[in-house]
């Protein structure tokens, strides 16, 4: 079980009651969130501008990261334990599920190495993968 205050306290942040509610929202779900999906689960009495401030802090910290979503909509989800405030470290693949429109950060494959093709500065790459994820295909 995380120790979500000695998290926050690590990325040197405010023990606040939403906080701690957001951040073990994060760790309890296995697909990526958006602010929508927040404001509708969290218990916490907070507005749209708080969840925003506590998503952007949270990410300068290197604890979540955004990822791809198929409506064009932010989601995000939780980094690895590579990521600092200093940088951050995703060389996953993502998947969308067709079903469901859920994003989940697909761990165990690595977006592979792109050489510059001339004339480019290649600065990031991403790989997304679309489908249907398990829960949906076992509906």
């Amino acid at each position: 079980m995380i120790n979500i205050e000695l998290v926050l306290r690590e990325h040197g942040l405010r023990k606040t009651t939403f906080r701690k509610e957001l951040l073990t929202m994060f760790y309890n779900t296995n697909s990526s969130l958006t602010v929508e999906e927040i404001l509708k689960s969290i218990i916490s009495k907070t507005d749209k501008v708080t969840v925003y401030r506590a998503l952007e802090v949270f990410e300068k910290k290197g604890l979540i990261h955004k990822v791809p979503d198929k409506n064009n909509l932010t989601r995000y989800a939780l980094c690895n334990n590579e990521c600092s405030s200093e940088k951050h470290v995703h060389n996953h693949a993502h998947f969308i599920c067709n079903s469901c429109n859920g994003t989940f950060c697909i761990k165990d494959i690595e977006v592979p190495a792109v050489q510059n093709a001339q004339g480019f500065l290649i600065k990031s790459s991403k790989l997304t993968l679309e489908g249907d994820c398990p829960v949906c295909i076992s509906s």
